[in-house]
């Protein structure tokens, strides 16, 4: 029996495994980082990664607050997009401990989430 090449073993396996939630690029501010002040908090997702959740269903929430029609979105122009990228301005934060929460939904319907937290030094 002839062996399978890595490449054709890796796209079966890739062919046949269930479909992930988009891949997290980037958060902002940086988990667990200090910051002076915060220009913007938001996220970067790769949907190509794992194209079972909508652009639609992102979410952003700082301190427990939906700021989502306030944050700006944009994507690719692929279609669909492959990066997808929300940002909000906040007007200004306290100094102290943050906390920003992705959600989004994927197309079977399971909500998913990532939690982060940064700081702001006081003056």
């Amino acid at each position: 029996m002839k062996q399978l090449s890595a490449t054709v073993l890796s796209f079966f396996l890739m062919a046949s495994s269930a479909p992930k939630p988009p891949q997290l690029l980037a958060v902002f501010p940086a988990k667990e980082s200090t910051q002076n002040s915060v220009e913007y908090i938001g996220a970067a997702l790769n949907f190509r990664l794992g194209e079972n959740a909508g652009p639609t269903s992102v979410q952003l929430l700082v301190n427990e607050v939906d700021v989502t029609k306030q944050s700006q979105i944009g994507g690719t122009r692929d279609w669909p997009p492959s990066k997808y990228v929300i940002r909000y301005t906040p007007n200004s934060l306290e100094p102290g401990t943050h906390h920003a929460e992705l959600r989004f939904q994927t197309t079977n319907g399971t909500k998913e989430f990532y939690r982060w937290s940064f700081s702001i030094k006081s003056p």
